[in-house]
């Protein structure tokens, strides 16, 4: 099993302590806030809902899979529980990096946040196309992420994540940050145009992107280095029906990168997926 590279290591010990700095600050805003003049807000909030999407079958395929799932989310104080995407109907957007699990805010004021999260990477295997029969599997994993963003204005803010395989399952690590403009068209709508960019090491990037020696029926053998391997851009739409009642849609297109371009694995470097999504939600 290949190591994570050093770069990478020093990222998540220090995220790690910043994490770990940042949750005394928390504690004490949220006590502030308990003990101020301003009526508190719910804490407990949910939202229900359904979304149907369609997205290339894996990173690199040229095919398609369609699907209608279940999306929901539970919040209780700083702490969150979703489905992939299921946050969106709390108003936490509807971005490509939004993969559900378990997270928990460590620090937030009206311009940052920093928080960390814990979800189930469900891999890949030969089923999802039929060039990847025969290659082996990218295995599930638990995967831990830490988070941060900055609203520069009400309408600007970057963002960026780390996330860390850690089951030793060669998940590896991936950074990925993104920058978003949102759009307030009415007090019941808002859209919301981001990009971003995706990074991986070694580990990651031979995962999925990788053929090994030998190669598998006609491909070469293929060992990816680290680097940036995605760009993406889209666009979201939320429009609130009325008090309960939501609905969203979002498009987005991405292309690979690098070695993630020149592997034998990718047939079409540029995909895009879409999806719209309708949910009840309490109590925001």
């Amino acid at each position: 099993m290949t190591r994570p590279c050093l770069p990478v290591r020093r990222c998540s010990c220090v995220a790690l302590l910043a994490c770990l700095a940042a949750w005394p600050a928390a504690r004490a805003a949220e006590a502030a806030a308990q003990d101020g003049d301003e009526p508190a807000k719910p804490r407990f909030n949910y939202a229900l809902g359904a979304l149907v999407s369609s997205s290339p079958d894996y990173a690199g395929g040229d095919g398609r899979k369609n699907s209608l799932r279940p999306a929901w989310a539970i919040e209780y104080g700083r702490f969150r529980l979703s489905t992939s995407r299921g946050s969106a109907f709390m108003g936490h957007g509807l971005g490509p990096r939004d993969s559900g699990g378990a997270s928990a805010t460590l620090a937030q004021s009206d311009r940052f946040n920093l928080s960390a999260s814990l979800r189930v990477d469900k891999g890949r295997d030969g089923s999802d196309a039929p060039i990847l029969v025969g290659l082996p599997s990218v295995r599930s994993t638990l995967r831990a992420r830490v988070s941060a963003g900055y609203a520069f204005t009400d309408r600007w803010a970057v963002g960026a994540g780390l996330s860390q395989d850690i089951l030793g399952r060669d998940g590896g690590a991936q950074l990925s940050t993104s920058i978003g403009y949102t759009w307030p068209v009415t007090a019941q709508t808002k859209v919301t145009f981001g990009a971003g960019a995706s990074f991986g090491d070694r580990t990651y990037l031979r995962a999925h992107f990788g053929v090994p020696d030998g190669g598998v029926g006609a491909l070469p053998a293929f060992s990816p280095a680290a680097g940036l391997y995605s760009v993406d851009a889209g666009v979201e739409v939320m429009t609130a029906l009325n008090r309960h009642w939501v609905v969203l849609g979002a498009a987005r297109v991405s292309r690979l990168q690098g070695d993630a371009r020149r592997s034998p694995l990718t047939v079409q470097p540029t995909g895009y997926s879409v999806s719209v999504g309708l949910a009840y939600r309490c109590c925001k």
